[in-house]
């Protein structure tokens, strides 16, 4: 190799270093990742970390007002609420957490979505709730959005620019993994949140009286809102007065919610219907006896801290008080308690209108529980921190009243739906869970979780966990040739029994507790990485090198929950949609373009087995988006090399690539972008604008460009003298030198394949 074309090489890979590293900007999902310590937010705060993560999010993200969204009024006057300029009044901000690629609009998927709606403070001088609710919203966002890096199903060709996009998301991605280790979340955390956001609509009024808030005043106004709400009211111009109230009542209105919390303080309790005077004494309502242990699991995950004990949980009418027009009963019984039921006729804001208050049979049945978060309405220590938020024993010393109410908002949003996830087989786990911004329908499905096992293989054990819920009935493994399986069987929808077809068979059933479970470690089928597992052996001996099996696993909880309480009021069958939703096949609701349909048995997204042929060997992950699905390849070293690796070692030496394998790769290439038909390239209508580079970035890649173009000119008069009679110096005498660099920047380990 000249020396010309040795320095020509290295100058140019030296800057192209230099280019990658000014214009990768640290996201806020790797920027804002610390151990953060909690403190109650102001209503200018708020409203500040709201623009900046619908900002920083936008794929996941919808920022909107009630006045924007509902044409609603403003509370209160153009001096409340002045971080939002020229506006007559204080806005009720709505964040909507949604991923429109995992679940495009329009899309079944997207409608049957399980829909979640917090609430942060219906009384202004109950501080905690909002800065929970939106601390909540920052992790969620954080977690998804670094899940969701490399955004590749498998990684591309390094060839071509779809590689390269992939090296620098796999970059970003290993970056924020490792700082989001350093901030406590570890990998399993991270993708439960990623599953959380990826598989839910999850709704967030932070400041839901905002004048009130931003004025530390309980009312809005003078008018309570928590009691200005349609049931059991004695006058019909005595509800729908208040903006919140009506914000909540639009929200309702085109939503199918089916969990949602609303957070006050005075007190410390978790508490559930009945809170309203015509069901007392008895308080029992007829989904009494899942409350109670949704409720129970809130305040034990929630957990207690310094001077503080866990939340006390149990009806409103026992642990608080009966009221009349409270949002909590409202939400729950509105459809189907039509008695106590009646329109609004209000004259606050010039009226609003009657038909906004009559409800179809679908609108509330949410479980809606009440979280007295502390018994000071604005307590001045212990907040908490983000150290462990995620243990699933709350850290007596980090937890507090911030830290766990957003440990109690996500076990919410963890129990509006069943799922079941494969872990992984014959004891070698999956990278991947649930990918967010990754769609999940067509043959996406079959390359989203994908393992190499040895052909004849008598036994091929699968691990898998369930979710959502709390006693697992009944589950098992299901598994068939892909070519067998009925198109209708995918990622994107919850098959029904009767659409499986014949060509399944399964293993034996087993049944067993969820991590929820009181004393789940006691009766757990089994246990791995500290949580409750599920395990069953196949037999894969029979089928042949090159086939692709289908693996699905299949759950069926909490069906106990269908009963009639004791001494329920009224007498009647669980009228909520999350029982109902996960008990009760003929379960069917439909309203506002949203849709909640009953079944029993829910399935995961399939793991694809493939038989190699080999009769011996080891179990591969081929799915892992770091790695490049290829055979391994040999090192100069000896040891064994991935294909990027080797890539980034030949462009170092200045030797030729060779391409020959294309023509092989080009399946492996096709898979690793959602493909639009019509246009030959990845279609993503939701993707944001191109960012443009930051101005100090440019000036950045200006003073270095300089700086390695004097380097090259030094360079070239000191090689041209050492060829005029002096001793020549190789300045790679190192093979690794660009490799080290190029490759373990920031610490990224691109894993081999065994």
């Amino acid at each position: 190799m000249s020396s010309q074309r040795l320095l020509l090489q290295g100058a140019s890979f030296v800057f192209l270093l230099l280019v990658l590293t000014a214009t990768t900007q640290p996201t806020l999902a790797e920027a804002d990742i610390t151990h953060r310590q909690y403190k109650i937010l102001s209503s200018t705060q708020i409203a500040n970390e709201l623009i900046n993560l619908a900002a920083d999010y936008s794929r996941l993200t919808t920022l909107t007002t009630a006045q924007e969204e509902f044409k609603l009024p403003y509370a209160g006057t153009d001096k409340d609420c002045t971080f939002l300029p020229n506006t007559p009044g204080c806005p009720n901000f709505i964040l909507t957490i949604h991923d429109p690629i995992a679940n495009p609009p329009g899309s079944f998927i997207d409608a049957s979505l399980p829909e979640v709606f917090l609430s942060g403070a219906l009384h202004g001088n109950e501080r905690v709730g909002p800065t929970a609710v939106l601390e909540t919203a920052k992790l969620l966002l954080e977690a998804a959005y670094c899940e969701s890096l490399p955004q590749f199903v498998t990684p591309p060709d390094v060839n071509t620019e779809q590689g390269a996009e992939w090296l620098l998301q796999a970059q970003q991605g290993e970056s924020c993994r490792n700082k989001l280790m350093e901030g406590g979340i570890t990998a399993p955390q991270r993708k439960w949140l990623a599953r959380l956001v990826a598989t839910r609509r999850i709704i967030i009024v932070p400041m839901t009286n905002a004048l009130g808030y931003d004025r530390n005043d309980r009312t809005e106004d003078g008018i309570d809102p928590n009691r200005d709400f349609p049931y059991d009211v004695e006058s019909p111009d005595q509800c729908m007065q208040t903006i919140a109230g009506r914000t909540v009542n639009e929200l309702f209105q085109r939503h199918l919610f089916q969990i949602s919390l609303t957070f006050h303080a005075g007190t410390e309790v978790v508490g559930y219907e009945w809170g309203a005077f015509p069901y007392l004494p008895t308080n029992i309502s007829p989904d009494d006896l899942a409350q109670a242990e949704i409720g129970g699991a809130y305040s034990r995950f929630a957990g207690g801290f310094q001077g503080t004990d866990l939340y006390k949980s149990g009806t409103m009418n026992e642990l608080v008080y009966a009221v009349r027009g409270g949002m909590e009963d409202w939400a729950y019984a509105g459809s189907w308690d039509t008695e106590l039921m009646a329109p609004c006729e209000p004259n606050n804001y010039g009226g609003y209108p009657k038909s906004r208050t009559r409800y179809n049979g679908s609108t509330l049945r949410a479980f809606n529980m009440l979280i007295e978060t502390s018994n000071d309405k604005i307590p001045h220590s212990h907040f908490g921190s983000s150290q462990g938020i995620l243990d699933h024993e709350a850290s007596y010393e980090q937890n507090g009243h911030v830290a766990r109410n957003i440990r109690l908002s996500l076990s919410a949003i963890e129990f509006v739906e069943p799922y079941v996830s494969i872990w992984g087989a014959n004891m070698t786990p999956l990278q991947n869970d649930i990918v967010p911004l990754m769609p999940r329908s067509g043959s996406i499905c079959k390359d989203s979780k994908v393992m190499k096992i040895p052909h004849n293989q008598k036994e091929t054990k699968i691990g898998w966990t369930v979710g959502g819920g709390f006693d697992v009935d009944y589950t098992t493994i299901m598994y068939a040739k892909w070519e067998d399986v009925p198109e209708v069987v995918d990622c994107a929808h919850q098959p029904l029994p009767s659409e499986l077809g014949v060509a399944f068979r399964t293993a034996e059933a087993v049944s067993g507790p969820t991590r929820w479970k009181v004393g789940w470690q006691e009766n757990a089928f089994a246990v791995n990485e500290g949580q409750p597992m599920f395990f069953a052996s196949i037999d894969t001996s029979m089928f042949q090198p090159g086939d692709r099996i289908a693996v699905f696993a299949s759950a069926r909880l909490d069906q106990g929950w269908s009963k009639v309480p004791d001494g329920a009021k009224p007498n009647i069958s669980p009228q909520s949609h999350v029982v109902n939703a996960r008990t009760n096949p003929e379960w069917r609701h439909e309203s506002s373009g949203k849709i909640i349909q009953g079944r029993q048995d829910w399935y995961s997204i399939p793991l694809t087995l493939v038989i190699s042929d080999e009769s011996g060997g080891v179990t591969v992950e081929l799915s892992d988006r770091f790695i490049i699905p290829e055979q391994d390849l040999i090192s100069r070293d000896g040891t064994q090399t991935t294909k990027v690796e080797n890539m980034v070692q030949d462009y170092n030496m200045g030797q030729d690539v060779d391409d020959d394998d294309d023509n092989d790769e080009s399946e492996d290439i096709k898979r690793t972008a959602p493909q639009d038909s019509s246009q030959g390239s990845y279609n993503d209508p939701y993707a944001p604008d191109k960012e443009k580079m930051p101005l100090p970035n440019l000036l950045l890649i200006v003073v270095l460009s300089g700086i390695c173009a004097f380097i090259v000119y030094r360079l070239g008069k000191w090689i041209k003298r050492k060829r005029s009679g002096r001793e020549r110096v190789n300045i790679l005498d190192d093979d690794d030198v660009f490799v080290n660099e190029f490759t373990f920047d920031e610490d990224i380990q691109l894993r081999e394949l065994v």
